[in-house]
């Protein structure tokens, strides 16, 4: 009866957490073998097995060429496999190979001129980094960017930013060289860049100054609840000191404020920004404001007394704040972009993604960061879920996110993955024959184990995150 009882709950869940994982990792992964399976097409290597997933298998069928499509039980990856395969790593099989048709035999994967075996691993990181580029395009595309000036709204008190002398107004130009085009373009470096000193060129009041700051981690809570160690800069974007909506039945409508109203000023205080003015509002709880809108090109004085509230901060400290009842405009543009133009903004956000997951692994490795942010399968449900949640062009993006990831690591230098393939296919460029067959077993038996040890740090490191160990 419990189980009938919970049947709901156990439907829910499959809905929510792990049909959109499978969704995510499925297409991630068919793309990637489907590469490996274009191209050794191309070059004649006749493939048996076309699968997505490893074990048993649920559902599959012949093509007309004789290969295998199927679907298995454990969808935490896939393979091709080619006539001569000893299994689903691609490792030769002498024996079987020396058994094979003469017809089998011209399909043989391990005979084809080197250049064309190499042609068909690299494929399948390449038909990844393709994918990520498409989506990232198509969302620029059809959807569009939404961009915010880098220009700082306010500087959190006390924070690492008010200390090393960002003030309000000022806009960001470039961090360390590099050109900063919007707020989340700043948010996103500082946050890669961990305990780096990073130089800010800032515009303040048309005077260019050098910044230097070292962004510090710190725990936050996101928007699902989630405990994520972070380096922010601590500070708000600038947001134009209008109205973007009053709140029906507030002090702010009772005061007689109308939508689009833009503040210039608080009793004697310009305001600059809506940050500013949420500032003073906030630290007035009952105490009466002299406000000078201005609407329809003429100047409005109203009288308000901002509402007392008590709330509760980040560290589970209860103070009381003035509140107007009054939304903040947008903010931000919508910018869409020329399927030319998109495709180059899809391929540089696809290098940005490898270039600072390549800089955070060189950081692990020296000891300047953390691993506990590598995470595996659980992660990954996880995240699909809660980007599911929010709508179907987080889960479209979170796929263009993964698949990079997935073709990047797939390109490291560790036998069983592809970089281990092209790694010996150099060395057998440069000595001019295959290395001994005995020297690629044990190779591959330490990749295995590699990659096994990386999969239960990885899911260990899932299950610490989400409070299970």
């Amino acid at each position: 009866m419990d189980f009938i009882s919970q049947l709901p709950n156990y439907v829910s869940l499959i809905f929510t957490s792990v049909l959109p994982f499978l969704i995510v990792l499925t297409i991630v992964v068919f793309f990637h073998e489907l590469g490996h399976f274009m191209v050794a097409r191309y070059y004649d290597v006749k493939v048996t097995d076309f699968s997505i997933g490893f074990g048993k298998e649920i559902y599959g069928f012949y093509d007309k060429h004789g290969t295998r499509w199927r679907f298995a039980w454990l969808p935490l990856g896939g393979y091709v496999k080619f006539v001569d395969d000893d299994n689903a790593a691609s490792v030769p099989d002498a024996e079987a190979s020396s058994k094979l048709s003469q017809d089998d035999q011209k399909g043989s994967f391990h005979v084809k001129p080197l250049a064309h075996r190499a042609a068909v691993v690299a494929a399948g990181p390449i038909a990844n980094f393709i994918l990520a580029i498409v989506i990232f395009a198509g969302i620029y595309t059809l959807v569009g960017e939404s961009i915010s000036e880098p220009r700082i709204g306010a500087v959190i008190a006390d924070s690492g930013a008010e200390k090393a002398g960002f003030k309000e107004g000022d806009l960001v130009k470039s961090i360390d060289g590099k050109a900063i085009e919007s707020f989340s373009d700043m948010q996103r470096l500082v946050s890669l860049n961990t305990n780096t000193e990073l130089s800010f060129a800032i515009d303040r009041n048309d005077r260019e100054i050098i910044l230097p700051f070292t962004p510090r981690k710190q725990e936050i809570t996101d928007t699902f609840g989630n405990k994520v160690d972070i380096a922010l800069l601590q500070v708000q974007r600038f947001i134009e000191p209008s109205i973007g909506a009053v709140v029906a039945g507030s002090i702010a409508d009772k005061a007689g404020f109308k939508d689009s109203d833009r503040i210039l000023k608080i009793d004697d205080t310009p305001i600059h920004s809506f940050n500013t003015m949420q500032r003073i509002v906030s630290q007035s709880p009952g105490k009466k404001l002299s406000f000078l809108v201005l609407r329809d090109r003429k100047d409005v004085v109203l009288s308000v007394t901002p509402a007392a509230v008590e709330v509760t901060d980040r560290s589970g400290n209860k103070k009381t704040i003035g509140r107007l009842g009054v939304q903040s405009p947008q903010g931000r543009l919508k910018k869409k972009y020329n399927p030319v133009s998109a495709v180059w903004k899809g391929a540089k956000e696809t290098y940005f993604i490898v270039d600072q997951t390549l800089s955070y692994l060189g950081k692990i490795i020296v000891g300047r960061e953390s691993a506990d942010q590598l995470g595996g399968p659980i992660r990954i449900a996880q995240i699909s879920s809660q980007a599911a949640s929010v709508g179907i062009l987080p889960l479209v993006n979170l796929i263009a996110v993964l698949s990079v990831s997935i073709g990047l690591i797939n390109l490291f230098p560790i036998p069983m993955l592809d970089g281990g393939h092209l790694l010996f296919y150099a060395f057998e460029a440069i000595k001019g024959k295959p290395l001994s067959e005995k020297t690629r077993e044990y190779s591959f038996r330490i990749g295995l184990a590699l990659v096994l040890m990386l999969m239960i740090f990885a899911t260990l490191n899932d299950l610490i995150h989400i409070k299970v160990l």
